[in-house]
């Protein structure tokens, strides 16, 4: 897979569910969803990769064109995505799965426990529903918290991060509130009912994102080097190579009854897979329990009709779920394919569905 780091010239604007309209009081401090949706990182390669090829910005691709890149929202062609990842000096950062606990001491969080899936008990789900449980009621999930490569490595073998591995999130980026005002450019005086104010995010230095793609054919020039509209407001990034290697799936998975998959990008899963009631096909497994945040509304924008993408309810990155084996066969499939990651559910030639498998933790003591 070929690799692209996108470094921002400035603040980025990435919005996310809520709706921008002219004399909607919600557009009033609208905010940015970051890491950004894959759509939005795969519609601005897309168009970057494009333009290498000879396109000019405006007029419509041509068929050599479209039979790589596709032709339109529906579309991808031959291409393929992984990401976003979020990076630090080059190497990715990873959201901090659900089921690690922790508490806060003079501001910094520290991992302390893991959640595990409890004995089957009967509640407003249904019967024989087993929850995530901890000895310990008092902690919660690390908001906001990213881990390295090796912290996240640890808690796939059903270890905690250290301390070293654990990075806040305002140690990447931050908030920064803009206003915009529309001109009449007849009058040179401000439009009535055109006041907005929006929060973009800066990020910190060495903090970049990351994509991985294939696809391509061998001769295929790349944006190396060159400016890339990006997200809101086309706000510009500049784009790189970018290497790495994964490494983050524990094989020792492919012979075990039990596992947890966690979400590096945006899962979009049917729901009665991720509440047990349907078979996990992609790994032969079954949903038992889950550690889940509120799903997140990502749309999108179709360039060509000149109007946004439906809204669509998706798992966000860190999502853990614990799946029992069902089919050993697709099991072992997955782990060994996907250059040592593994995608599963819907869309995950558009960077959704992008999974690594580790280890279900066992009942353990608070530390």
């Amino acid at each position: 897979m070929t690799g692209m780091q996108l470094h921002p010239i400035d603040t980025w604007f990435f919005r996310d569910g809520t709706p921008f309209t002219a004399n909607d009081a919600a557009q009033e401090g609208v905010a940015s969803l970051f890491p950004p949706s894959p759509l939005t990182i795969v519609g601005a390669v897309r168009a970057a990769l494009a333009a290498s090829k000879g396109w000019d910005g405006r007029s419509g691709w041509s068929r050599e064109i479209c039979a790589v890149l596709g032709d339109g929202p529906d579309d991808l062609g031959a291409l393929s995505v992984n990401g976003p990842f979020l990076l630090r000096d080059g190497q990715p950062l990873f959201r901090l799965p659900r089921h690690v606990l922790g508490s806060s001491s003079d501001g910094v969080w520290q991992a302390r426990a893991f959640l595990w899936p409890g004995r089957p008990v009967t509640c407003d789900l249904g019967a024989d529903v087993r929850l995530p449980v901890c000895a310990d009621a008092n902690l919660k999930p690390g908001e906001g918290v990213w881990l390295t490569q090796a912290g996240f490595n640890a808690v796939l073998r059903g270890d905690l991060p250290d301390a070293s591995d654990v990075v806040p999130g305002s140690d990447l980026w931050s908030p920064e509130s803009r206003i915009g005002l529309q001109r009449d450019a007849c009058k040179r005086t401000a439009k009535e009912g055109m006041l907005f104010s929006t929060t973009h995010v800066r990020l910190r230095q060495q903090v970049s994102l990351g994509i991985r793609v294939s696809g391509l054919p061998p001769d295929w020039p790349l944006p190396f080097g060159c400016l890339v509209p990006l997200g809101g407001e086309s706000r510009m990034a500049a784009c790189t190579a970018w290497e790495w290697q994964p490494d983050v799936t524990l094989t020792s998975v492919k012979d075990t009854r039990k596992f947890a998959v966690v979400a590096l990008s945006p899962l979009d899963l049917e729901e009665g897979v991720y509440s047990g009631r349907r078979l996990l096909d992609d790994l032969g497994a079954r949903v038992v329990s889950a550690c889940l945040e509120r799903p997140q509304r990502m749309g999108g924008w179709n360039s060509l009709a000149k109007r946004p993408l439906p809204l669509r309810s998706v798992l966000p990155p860190g999502s853990v779920l614990f799946c029992e084996t069902v089919e050993p066969g697709r099991l072992r499939d997955a782990v060994a394919a996907h250059d040592g990651l593994t995608t599963i559910g819907r869309r995950r030639e558009w960077g959704f569905g992008l999974v690594a498998l580790g280890a279900w933790p066992d009942q353990q003591e608070v530390t």
